[in-house]
């Protein structure tokens, strides 16, 4: 008979469900060809091929390879006799809000609209659960990291050749697919920020440098996408990373950046809206009105909202009548008084506390000292700062429905797993 090994079931304050691993199938062993397909996942997430290539569009390879993920994780879970790992209480609280979404669907205003975007929902949870279930040692954390890392260059570069080309969107770096929009290009890179620094530290100087200029790439990016939302969260990751910093001497020069880089922004700033005047900011005042719009409907439709994803559908039927000569849909420019409006109180408070207990357990875990775990401590240290840039960005930006807050969390619930596993033979990285 195999023998039985227990996992601990604690993790900086968060509990896992956590199935027993018999010793013939330890947890570092299974999941691997199901973590190859994430891989592959997260490539095409980040190189938006089909839409490069829109003959690949016919066989959605996105959906085909995350559908396939799942169906092998299932079988190597069946054939290692494991069950599905859930991380307590952020799987579930995540559970709670996609069926708070679905259950949204019920009384929305565009049913068919809300039935996508639950769907949509339900395919990051699955995501999310590919993560937890996969990632099972630090060489996988940080080969996934690495693999964000470097295929953030797809919308940073993308976009800087747009920009070159003279291709932009009311005169901002933007791309194409869900980078065509410039704010959700520019987060998406916001939050890549910290794991690149996390990742420099074990590398040699030459290495590091080419790390750093990827770095410098997505700045560029971001600051030419004139996202406000996303600029303010870039100094938030910066400050954070330079306060978390052992050394004075890093310390000081993050701050010196930061220093530099609140002077430089106005000189070279060439979008209409800036960060002076903001009284008579037409944009501002438009995003204000969104957050009264979407308390609006929030007001009339407290349990379950008005459909996930269809406050921009609802706009008409809740905005002045001064602001629809301009437009006709906005979407709501806050992530949480989105998911208010969407998912009612129900569904808010499933995300909330969602999000809170992702920070929570990389917070713990970023500053434990556990022998052996220093890597993963180092690491989860870096997705808390990433996970705080996303708030940050997401307190002026709609992204209830983006992939990337789902992706972090899930890194974090994996993270937290391995920590809380015994310690076992230091991993490679591979790119040291």
């Amino acid at each position: 008979m195999s023998e039985i090994i227990p996992i601990p079931a604690h993790s900086f304050g968060a509990r896992y469900k956590t199935a027993q691993i018999r010793g013939d199938a330890p947890a570092a062993e299974t999941g691997a060809f199901s973590f190859k397909l994430l891989i592959a996942f997260f490539f095409l997430l980040y190189s938006s091929l089909p839409l490069m290539f829109p003959v690949l569009e016919l066989v959605r390879p996105a959906q085909m390879i995350g559908g396939l993920a799942l169906i092998v994780l299932l079988y190597e879970k069946v054939a290692a006799r494991q069950g599905l790992d859930f991380a307590w209480p952020d799987g579930y609280l995540l559970a709670g809000f996609v069926a708070a979404a679905g259950f949204s669907v019920v009384g929305a205003l565009w049913p068919g609209y809300a039935i996508d975007a639950a769907l949509n929902l339900v395919k990051m949870g699955v995501v999310y659960l590919l993560i937890v279930n996969t990632v099972t040692n630090e060489n996988r954390l940080r080969t996934l990291l690495w693999v964000m890392v470097l295929c953030g260059l797809f919308p940073a570069l993308g976009s800087l050749w747009y920009w070159q080309r003279g291709i932009k969107i009311e005169g901002r770096a933007a791309w194409i697919g869900m980078y065509g929009n410039p704010n959700e290009m520019a987060y998406s890179l916001v939050v890549l920020i910290p794991l690149a620094v996390a990742l420099s530290r074990r590398l040699n100087l030459g290495r590091r440098i080419l790390v750093w200029l990827v770095i410098a790439a997505f700045i560029t990016s971001i600051y030419l996408s004139f996202s406000r939302g996303s600029l303010i969260g870039l100094f938030a990751v910066l400050a954070y990373t330079g306060w978390r910093q052992k050394s004075k001497f890093a310390r000081a020069g993050m701050l010196g950046v930061l220093v530099v880089g609140a002077l430089a922004v106005p000189l070279y700033w060439s979008r209409g809206d800036g960060f002076n005047n903001l009284q008579e900011d037409t944009d501002l005042q438009e995003r204000m009105t969104t957050y009264k719009v979407a308390l609006a409907m929030y007001s009339e439709h407290p349990l379950l909202g008005v459909g996930i994803n269809c406050s921009s559908v609802a706009w008409p039927l809740y905005a002045e009548a001064n602001h629809l000569k301009n437009h006709k849909w906005l979407i709501t420019h806050n992530t949480f008084l989105q998911a208010l409006s969407e998912t009612g109180t129900v569904g808010f408070l499933f995300l909330v506390l969602f999000f809170g207990a992702a920070i929570y357990r990389a917070w713990r875990g970023g500053r434990s000292d556990i022998p052996g775990r220093e890597g993963v401590t180092e690491l989860m240290a870096a997705l808390e700062i990433a996970f705080w840039g996303f708030v940050v960005c997401g307190l002026s930006g709609g992204y209830v429905m983006s992939w990337f807050p789902y992706l972090l969390a899930g890194l974090i619930g994996a993270a937290g797993r391995i920590a809380a596993e015994p310690n076992q033979a230091p991993q490679s990285t591979g790119f040291r």
